[in-house]
């Protein structure tokens, strides 16, 4: 057996013994790699593999740490950030709220006018005040006209949801530098990236209103609910 491999089962025999509870930091990489004789390039590899199977999570500058359970996460539910993580001891926040043309492709998806606009906001989900998701929504103005009039306290709640269901798809991506500052990770570091298109049914047929693109760190989220995703509109 390889020696980062050796030296992950012994890691994670004892984050399943309990010995290393969650949140527990790890002593520092010189330490960890002087315990387990082996190099700092030899240990790194073995808590890649922990991070990359979602064991250990990873703060820049501040060093390695023990993963909590995952959050159960259901895409298809239609409920605000703040409401669903809530009972995990989520918080949420926007970082910024604009308004702009939309480019091609949000446009064609919400069927909207040449030159039209879209508002977009940009926010963080955390969990124990450790930053775990980096969110990015796009609305539709004819169904949001005055959701950003309540600056950083707006919710994405609205009647309108009643009637609608949302679509989505997943992907492992490298977080650019923006989003792996905010969730406090190198960048490069991969990340579960969600894709949601809420619809609501008309007349005319089904109509996107709003779409969600979010950045989960890998030790975040696990997904429940399977994808109903279609090229519909």
């Amino acid at each position: 057996m390889m020696q980062f491999m050796a030296i992950r089962q012994q890691l994670l025999a004892q984050i399943d013994r309990g010995l290393l509870a969650p949140g527990k930091k790890l002593p520092g990489e010189r330490q960890l790699a002087e315990t387990f004789s082996t190099t700092r390039v030899t240990l790194r590899e073995a808590l890649a593999v922990l991070e990359a199977e979602g064991r250990l999570y990873r703060r820049e500058r501040r060093g390695w740490f023990v993963a909590p359970t995952p959050c159960a996460y259901d895409p298809n539910q239609l409920m605000d950030w703040q409401q669903y993580f809530s009972p995990y001891g989520g918080q949420f926040y926007w970082m910024t709220q604009k308004t702009q043309m939309a480019d091609a492709m949000i446009s064609d998806q919400m069927q909207l006018p040449p030159f039209g606009q879209v508002f977009e906001g940009e926010g963080i989900v955390s969990v124990e005040q450790l930053p775990v998701g980096f969110v990015r929504t796009f609305l539709h103005p004819e169904f949001f006209p005055t959701i950003w009039d309540a600056g950083d306290k707006a919710t994405l709640a609205d009647p309108a949801m009643v009637a609608s269901e949302s679509h989505w798809s997943s992907a492992w991506e490298a977080l650019e530098e923006k989003r792996s500052k905010a969730l406090e990770v190198a960048a490069g570091t991969p990340a579960l990236m969600l894709r949601r298109y809420w619809r609501i049914h008309q007349a005319s047929g089904w109509r996107t209103i709003r779409i969600d693109q979010e950045w989960w760190r890998q030790h975040a989220v696990s997904l429940c609910g399977g994808s109903a995703y279609e090229t519909r509109r």
